[in-house]
Parts: structure tokens; C-alpha cells; sequence
């Protein structure tokens, strides 16, 4: 089993319901849980909705940025619930266990909307 990295990521905020959102990760080597892992390629990436039991996520899609920073990407499907998501990215013997804590609820632009309408009701009144 792999060891956990020091610090859980996040909370990172996506939008619900969304297509092809991405979750930034960066993994780190197990032996020190310093050194960044460079070109990890098809880790174990599950995910728990709320909760759940962890499982596979609909998209998933993993790419790397650079120096030890990647990308996985979810779809809508795996938005589909507003609340919390834990994602985690396993590399065997490779790379620490990474954690990502993400919130899933409205857009910026729905929350930014939804703050004018609430302000200019107030003023309204």
C-alpha cells in the first residue's frame, strides 16, 4: 500500500453537472514525501461522491502538467451530485497516495448571478 502524502489537496470547487473539468494533483515520491514523480503514467484514480464507496470515475482522463503536477479530468457524470467528492491517485510503488477534496455546487458565474439578484432584492426593499 502506498504511503499518504502529507497534506490532503484542496478543497478545489467545481461546477455541478459539468463536462470536462479538471482536478489539479501533484504527486510526490513515497521513499522521502518530498521529491516530486515525473511521468507517472495510468495511476489508480477513484473517486467517493458523498460519501460512498470509492469507485472508478466516468472520465478520469490523467495528464501531466510538469515537475510532478497533473491533471484528472471529470465529466459530468461524475458531478452529477452537488456536495463533496474525495479523489484519490495511487502510482504502486511509485508515489505517495494523493488526496484531492473537491466541492461540487454552482458555478462562479451562477454564484456571482446569484449574488447580484440577492443584492439588488435588498436594495429593492
Amino acid at each position: 500500500m502506498a504511503k499518504l502524502a502529507p497534506t490532503c489537496q484542496g478543497p478545489i470547487e467545481l461546477s455541478h453537472g459539468i463536462a470536462a473539468q479538471l482536478v489539479p494533483v501533484t504527486l510526490v515520491d513515497e521513499t522521502d514525501l518530498a521529491t516530486f514523480e515525473t511521468g507517472v503514467t495510468s495511476p489508480t484514480i477513484e473517486i467517493s461522491i458523498n460519501g460512498a464507496a470509492y469507485g472508478t470515475p466516468s472520465d478520469g482522463t490523467w495528464a501531466e502538467i510538469s515537475d510532478g503536477d497533473y491533471t484528472v479530468r471529470l465529466n459530468g457524470t461524475d458531478t452529477a451530485s452537488a456536495g463533496w467528492i474525495m479523489l484519490r491517485v495511487i502510482k504502486a510503488s511509485t508515489t505517495a497516495e494523493t488526496r484531492v477534496l473537491i466541492n461540487v455546487g454552482m458555478s462562479p458565474g451562477d454564484q456571482r448571478d446569484h449574488f447580484i439578484r440577492m443584492r439588488s432584492l435588498s436594495r429593492s426593499r
